[in-house]
């Protein structure tokens, strides 16, 4: 089988140019991996007669860490971390070592930069207990087996799969060949012998893990490493978990001395609470399973050449189109001559429709330059009919709101009779977004 180096698809026969993506000379032959006797065969069970209680989770020690993964790690996962370069995934993972070297073995691969670098790194992370962690140079994939198998080690750290190389795939590194038959060697390591392994992956300019997205498919965890170069802020995103939630998300903080964990998210997201601007409105997102309270942002002004411009930042753009024209057509509002600008405070980017109403509040608020009070939420997804339709884990939502000490909350008229009775704030139901304007940006 010839596979394609940039697109990953497949020929039963050599080709010159890739029919896929049009690129010359980038099809190279796949072999079988030989799997270096890691093979462990064991005999079929009855679902029945499996325990749950087997599967027993390892703390790392970093509470957001293990909130992520679903309340810890699983004998024999194997997680890949991506992150656009610079991110700050080796020192992550350098933190999470430190505390699992605790526990047992640890084995820190480092195939991009010298144990020197790696021993530079650590320095800086004083009191983390980077002492006993053991470093590896080396990019060869079998002779990283060999050590691990003589070594005894229950954790492994490999930096990074782009670079690491096996003599039984064909191809440079980080080829689709080379990526693949390395992960799933060491996938076949991780449940045989029981091993842990971290894998990191460099993120490409479009936002994807470099090399196929089959990798993905390997792995039982992806999470990924965001936040802009310039922020000391960093979010961790679970995108796939086969042992817990996904889409949960964590917030660490860079300092000088390493990564340190952010419980109170709030304060990062929403610094003006207590103050109103036109154009800004406070609403709650779900990620994963945590609710969280963000702060969206526009500008509408009147354009100044012929095309207005329409950008949203943080916020899905085929979404942010979508509610401009269910203002121009439901609220006979004229849009079509303004500049309209849509922000997520914070650099997160939120999927959440319930964030619908809340940014057709504040861009409705910046069109009519009226101030909001930061003191109420707004929750609702908004219909192509103007209607507010139901939103899910309203409840989960309305007590993250009230321990943050809101004052007021809407929400669609349909989730009103799910709320409980027992929060002290005011909360107000309302079916069409009609109604919302003509109470809040009247």
């Amino acid at each position: 089988m010839f596979s394609c180096n940039d697109c990953g698809y497949k020929s039963i026969k050599w080709v010159g140019r890739c029919p896929t993506c049009g690129c010359w000379e980038t099809l190279v032959e796949e072999k079988d991996i030989v799997d270096a006797n890691i093979k462990v065969s064991l005999p079929p069970k009855l679902l029945k007669d499996i325990n749950k209680s087997e599967v027993r989770r390892i703390y790392t020690g970093m509470n957001e860490f293990d909130r992520v993964l679903g309340g810890g790690l699983v004998e024999g996962e194997i997680i890949l971390v991506g992150g656009s370069p610079g991110v700050g995934k080796s020192t992550l993972l350098l933190e999470v070592s430190a505390r699992l070297a605790k526990k047992d073995k640890m084995l820190y691969v480092s195939a991009e930069e010298s144990p020197q670098q790696i021993a530079l790194r650590a320095k800086r992370m004083k009191d983390k207990g980077t002492d006993n962690i053991y470093i590896l140079g080396e990019d060869r994939l079998e002779s990283i087996f060999e050590h691990i198998k003589n070594g005894g080690f229950k954790f492994v750290v490999i930096d990074s799969i782009q670079v690491i190389s096996s003599s039984s795939c064909e191809g440079i590194k980080g080829s689709v060949s080379q990526i693949r038959g390395c992960a799933d060697y060491l996938m076949r390591i991780a449940k045989a012998m029981g091993v842990i392994v971290f894998i990191v992956g460099h993120v490409t300019k479009d936002g994807l893990i470099a090399g196929p997205k089959l990798l993905e498919h390997i792995v039982d965890c992806v999470l990924y490493f965001e936040g802009e170069t310039l922020s000391n802020y960093r979010i961790l995103r679970s995108t796939k978990n086969r042992f817990g939630a996904t889409g949960d998300i964590a917030v660490f903080e860079m300092k000088s001395t390493g990564l340190e964990e952010v419980k109170k998210i709030a304060d990062i997201f929403l610094p003006h609470k207590d103050k109103s601007f036109a154009g800004s409105c406070v609403v709650c997102s779900i990620e994963g399973v945590r609710p969280i309270l963000i702060e969206l942002q526009s500008l509408v002004s009147r354009a100044n050449f012929g095309v207005a411009k329409r950008r949203s930042l943080g916020f899905d753009f085929n979404r942010f189109s979508l509610l401009i024209a269910i203002i121009e057509k439901r609220l006979k509002l004229p849009l079509s001559n303004q500049d309209i600008f849509l922000n997520v405070a914070g650099g997160i980017k939120i999927n959440d429709p319930a964030a619908d109403l809340g940014a057709v509040i504040a861009m409705i608020s910046s069109f009519k330059d009226k101030e909001l009070y930061q003191s109420t939420v707004f929750i609702g997804e908004v219909g192509l009919a103007g209607e507010l339709r139901r939103v899910n884990n309203i409840n989960l939502r309305l007590k993250e709101i009230e321990r943050a000490n809101f004052k007021h909350c809407i929400i669609p008229e349909i989730n009103y009779k799910e709320v409980d009775k027992k929060f002290d704030f005011d909360i107000r139901g309302y079916s069409s977004l009609i109604d919302v304007i003509n109470e809040m940006v009247h």
